[in-house]
């Protein structure tokens, strides 16, 4: 039977050597072409050399999942070693991503067809709470990330003007800038990955080259794969991104309260989540919150 330690390190450290060895074959095939545009025609060169762009592109995607990897298994070791290691106190995936872009805190979106939050996970309370004010004021950062399928970066001096609603609540949670990547594959944007107060010192080219490195190589190694794309497609939570990043699945709830408030009132499940939203921003209450009160049957929404 293995041990506390390698049950939990084991595979986090398969997965990194899994992702190097991707990187040393595109690496190869990236080098095979190279030698072949020294002999091909005109004609043929031109395809050696956008195949040896797009295979070294590949390694380097790779490696950084490697290297989130690693991080990952670098915490794990040192929490065993200095924690009680309790099961709720193990570093998750997510948090190492937080480490690598030297950040605050971290979460991840993903979108069902109806441009609806269908899975978010975060690092902690923070980017929890960070998500669920999205959700519940309808803008902020990974709204205006995911419609234009680019960056959002906004520093410490653009931040307050930014949103007239959730820029001051996000200030209150006390966080003071930020910056977003959208995640997508063949120009569809699926979800978001949002930082929040990344290190101050990295400037801001070199951390938005980073930020997007990142959130490349979880698009195409770690949350997009077809299982999820299609679970996507169909409005449900993907069953393997929050096993992946360990880390539970908060917007669960927000779901099965949108289900049970349809049924209630007999609306469809946009009409739902807007009455579930409306009574969070009313009771100034997370919509999470508000969600599990449904579940729990201590609250029940009626239509005006």
């Amino acid at each position: 039977m293995e041990s506390g330690l390698s049950a939990w390190i084991r595979p986090a450290r398969e997965r990194a050597d899994a992702e190097r060895a991707r990187a040393a074959r595109a690496a190869a095939i990236a080098r095979r072409h190279e030698e072949r545009m020294a002999t091909a025609s005109e004609t043929t060169r031109a395809v050696h050399e956008r195949m040896a762009r797009i295979h070294h592109a590949l390694e380097e995607r790779h490696l950084t999942a490697a290297r989130l990897h690693d991080t990952h298994v670098r915490r794990l070791t040192q929490w065993f070693v200095t924690e009680d290691a309790a099961a709720d106190r193990r570093p998750r995936l997510i948090s190492a991503i937080a480490e690598l872009l030297g950040a605050r805190s971290v979460g991840i979106t993903l979108l069902n067809s109806q441009r609806i939050t269908a899975s978010a996970i975060a690092s902690d309370a923070v980017a929890a709470a960070a998500q669920d004010l999205e959700v519940t004021l309808g803008e902020g950062p990974v709204h205006d990330a995911t419609a234009s399928s680019s960056l959002v970066v906004v520093p410490k001096e653009l931040l307050p003007r930014r949103w007239r609603h959730y820029s001051p609540a996000i200030s209150e949670l006390g966080v003071h800038s930020l910056a977003v990547a959208p995640l997508g594959v063949r120009g569809s944007c699926v979800g978001a990955l949002a930082v929040f107060d990344p290190a101050s010192p990295e400037p801001a080219r070199r951390l938005t080259k980073y930020l997007q490195e990142i959130a490349d190589a979880l698009t195409h190694t770690m949350l997009l794969t077809r299982t999820t794309i299609a679970q996507l497609a169909e409005e449900s939570p993907p069953d393997g991104m929050e096993t992946l990043l360990e880390a539970p699945d908060f917007s669960a709830v927000v779901h099965q309260a949108t289900g049970m408030v349809a049924a209630q009132v007999g609306c469809n499940v946009a009409d739902a989540l807007a009455l579930i939203k409306a009574r969070a921003f009313v009771d100034n209450e997370q919509v999470s919150t508000v969600a599990r009160q449904l579940v729990d049957r201590r609250l029940r929404l009626e239509t005006p």
